[in-house]
């Protein structure tokens, strides 16, 4: 090995410690690995350092290691490392709405339609629509709000519908609403999650209404480039997200209790409550700035969207994961 070559930790390899262990986030493979606290000391010390520095510290031994690195594309070797600058963490939004929710059920007076129109002309990129078990929505309307997505802004639309509407989703119906990734059937006979030919997530499960509450798993935690930025300055759940729940109330999230207004008042807009300081509070909470979450090492990849609360000059979040077990991960 070459002693006057610089070792480097590639700049999409993000070192995060937490109280429950510590973990690289490579953003490249969009992939966590865990490891131990030396690991992560060591990785720390001889970043940017000479071969020859590092074995006059570490000795010999320290090489095998310093192969392992390199083996597995955390560590690369170069004449100059100052020719690769950390990543810029600036975060740009093209788009006021990122994503929204809305829910249909018996009680629902306000108009889904013109509020897609909204949630469009806003740049909205994902949507969620959930139909409950009580709606008495008809087939024919259920497909005119579709129509209403065709030429839209809209990325991805997840779907939660009651089984009893199942020959709607055919074939034909995903080859026209390519935008459609997940429908979820409520009220199943069996539990079951399958792909059809479209790539579609198919879900069916047997509770009759969509549970709210969040669930912590493993499973769960997932992270891009972008969403990794944002995450060091936003709340990456919550961020530039709007729901409109059954009763035509506005909320950060669904089971949040605080609303901003409610669809039936004339003067309450979608776009009037999205652009407000108030309604955009908790955006700007990262899990760097809430009790607990910030010493945990899933902080930058856990998409909870958790109310907030704030006490004694502190935020909390509302449900609290208590820190996924890591003892479950190998480490390195």
């Amino acid at each position: 090995m070459d002693k006057s070559k610089f070792l480097r930790v590639f700049t999409d390899c993000y070192l995060v410690e937490g109280d429950n262990g510590y973990v690289i986030y490579d953003l490249t493979r969009r992939k966590l690995i865990s490891i131990s606290k030396i690991t992560y000391n060591v990785l720390k010390e001889i970043d940017g350092k000479s071969i020859d520095f590092i074995i006059s510290k570490f000795g010999d031994d320290i090489i095998k290691i310093i192969d392992y690195f390199l083996t597995e594309e955390i560590c690369f070797l170069t004449d100059n490392p100052a020719n690769f600058p950390k990543i810029s963490e600036d975060v740009y939004f093209e788009n006021e709405c990122y994503s929204a929710i809305l829910e249909i059920g018996s009680s629902t007076q306000y108009d889904y339609v013109k509020i897609i129109n909204e949630l469009n002309q806003l740049g909205c990129q994902m949507l969620m629509l959930s139909i409950k078990s009580d709606s008495d929505l008809t087939s024919e309307e259920i497909l005119n709000i579709f129509n209403a997505t065709t030429d839209s802004f809209f990325k991805c639309i997840d779907v939660v519908v009651p089984s009893c509407f199942e020959n709607i989703f055919s074939m034909d119906f995903f080859n026209q609403n390519v935008r459609v990734t997940s429908v979820t059937y409520l009220g199943s006979e069996q539990l079951k999650t399958e792909e059809n030919k479209n790539f579609v997530q198919i879900n069916r499960i047997k509770d009759e209404e969509l549970n709210w509450t969040e669930k912590f798993v493993r499973s769960n935690l997932t992270f891009t480039l972008k969403s990794f930025m944002e995450s060091k300055k936003y709340n990456i759940a919550l961020n530039r997200k709007i729901c409109i729940d059954e009763f035509g109330f506005i909320r950060n999230y669904i089971n949040h209790e605080q609303h901003f207004g409610n669809l039936s008042d004339t003067d309450v807009s979608i776009s009037k409550v999205l652009r407000s300081p108030e309604f955009q509070k908790k955006w700007g909470i990262s899990n760097d700035l809430v009790e607990n979450c910030k010493s945990c090492k899933f902080r930058y990849c856990c998409f909870s969207n958790s109310d907030l609360h704030y006490s004694n000059d502190k935020w909390y979040k509302v449900n609290s994961c208590h820190k996924l077990d890591p003892t479950k991960e190998n480490e390195n």
